[in-house]
């Protein structure tokens, strides 16, 4: 009996040992946290490579792209958690502030919180699909939410459908672990390049680096 390697099943067995290696790699690069920008850079170069050349070796490029993207992601990273610490020191120091008034800087934390959400979730998906400086990367992630909305709204059901079946399906939980970081990113990746064709124009596409799988 021949042993088909191109039958559905090992295909799928292969995308899966792939994707799980790519994924505990991603985790292990977010583990001293101020590298969790450039993961999340790296992650979503990988994705975008993996949507136009599926063969790809995922691990491999991710480390190129995480070398590649470390610089502005590390930055961009660094900024986001100290804007991310401010509205949660406001938010601790809202929570001790006992006035009637105390309502309207609650409104104003929520909107921050909202606003920085939205900009770090297309921040490192620009910066990996587009070359261009720092300061327009944080100007088109900042604009870009509200442009496409649509696009934000299916990102948006993608992180609730994730989370709630975490939440509510604790073996879904172990499945996270071992692959969903990676699975969730390339579902989003889906989502992002359809906004950046459908909203975009926003500067040159940084060239693709990846070696196929078989090469």
């Amino acid at each position: 009996m021949k042993f088909n390697t191109n039958a559905p099943f090992w295909r799928f067995m292969d995308t899966l040992v792939r994707f799980t290696a790519l994924n505990l790699v991603c985790l292990a690069t977010m583990i001293p946290v101020v590298t969790i920008g450039p993961a999340r850079a790296a992650l979503y170069s990988t994705m975008f490579a993996y949507d136009e050349h599926d063969d790809i070796r995922l691990v491999h490029e991710y480390l190129r792209r995480f070398k590649r993207e470390f610089l502005h992601g590390f930055v961009s990273g660094l900024i986001t958690l100290a804007l991310a610490a401010v509205i949660v020191f406001g938010l601790a120091f809202w929570n001790a502030w006992d006035a009637n008034v105390s309502y309207l800087p609650l409104i104003v934390l929520i909107i921050a919180t909202v606003v920085l959400t939205l900009t770090a979730e297309y921040l490192f998906p620009l910066q990996a699909r587009f070359d261009n400086p720092l300061a327009t990367q944080w100007k088109l992630a900042a604009m870009f939410p509200w442009r496409a909305f649509p696009c934000s709204l299916a990102l948006l059901g993608i992180d609730v459908l994730a989370i709630a079946l975490a939440y509510f399906v604790p073996f879904v939980r172990v499945l996270m672990i071992l692959f969903g970081v990676a699975w969730v990113a390339y579902a989003k990746s889906l989502v992002f390049l359809w906004g950046f064709k459908r909203y975009g124009g926003f500067g040159p596409i940084e060239q693709p680096t990846y070696i196929n799988a078989h090469d």
